[in-house]
């Protein structure tokens, strides 16, 4: 069987899905509407276009111009690295035009659907964390990171982390040295997210540090009062606290 007999529409589950040939030059492609969407009722969508022995899979930026029209700041691609990384730890790249892409051989085509159905459903849980967090322009997280890099310039900070437990993960903002760090306004919904994560992490791992930061400029009795909730899975401090401060060299 052909590579274009592979990628018929037939080979894939109807229900909740569409799926068409289109032609991409002289190149049959198959496009595919997955049954995930994000927060907007936009589904993700992506390519299969056969290519001698392999397949490659784009989905030719559509993920990251359905976000950008929901609100997210990545016109700016400093803020495309929660996604590249995303990417990155299912198998794919982020190319420089904000297409999400991978090649794999045709054979391996049912490996590759259940990366694909892990990739976006990822990607939706990032945006619902993001949409939680108030926090879709990015701005709170960069100042928190410029806070961290000033703190210990040589200690290592990566963004976007994720802990993984058996078929269970957690995301966090940030990993500075052993610490990981999430960034948070005082909202109750952000404030619940971050309860359910850190209980998870607490009960595969106790040993795992963990720091919520939360912003106190605008609303600092509510932040306060956020604060003393989440004091009781993990540890906690004030935005202007942690600037004035919080030491590195203590946590």
């Amino acid at each position: 069987m052909t590579a274009v007999e592979k990628l018929d529409c037939a080979t894939f589950i109807k229900a909740g899905w569409h799926c068409q040939i289109v032609r991409a030059g002289d190149t049959p492609a198959t496009y595919i509407s997955t049954p995930i969407v994000l927060v907007g009722s936009k589904p993700l969508d992506f390519y299969l276009i056969p290519s001698g022995k392999e397949i490659e899979f784009t989905d030719d930026g559509m993920t990251l111009f359905a976000l950008r029209t929901l609100g997210f700041a990545l016109e700016d691609k400093r803020n495309w690295r929660g996604l590249e990384n995303i990417a990155i730890r299912h198998g794919f790249s982020l190319s420089e035009r904000g297409a999400i892409e991978s090649r794999f051989p045709e054979d391996d085509l049912d490996i590759w659907a259940g990366k694909i159905l892990r990739l976006f459903a990822t990607i939706a849980n990032w945006e619902e964390d993001r949409l939680a967090e108030g926090d879709t322009d990015f701005i709170l997280t960069r100042e928190v990171e410029m806070l961290l890099r000033a703190k210990n310039p040589n200690l290592r900070l990566d963004k976007d982390v994720e802990i993984k437990f058996g078929k269970k993960a957690a995301t966090f903002n940030f990993l500075w040295g052993d610490t990981y760090i999430d960034a948070i306004r005082p909202r109750a919904q952000t404030v619940n997210a971050r309860l359910r994560k850190a209980l998870l992490v607490g009960r595969e791992d106790d040993n795992i540090k963990m720091l919520f930061i939360v912003d106190d400029r605008q609303q600092p009795e509510k932040a306060e009062d956020e604060i003393s909730i989440l004091a009781g899975v993990g540890k906690a401090i004030r935005l202007t606290d942690f600037e004035k401060y919080y030491n590195a060299a203590i946590h």
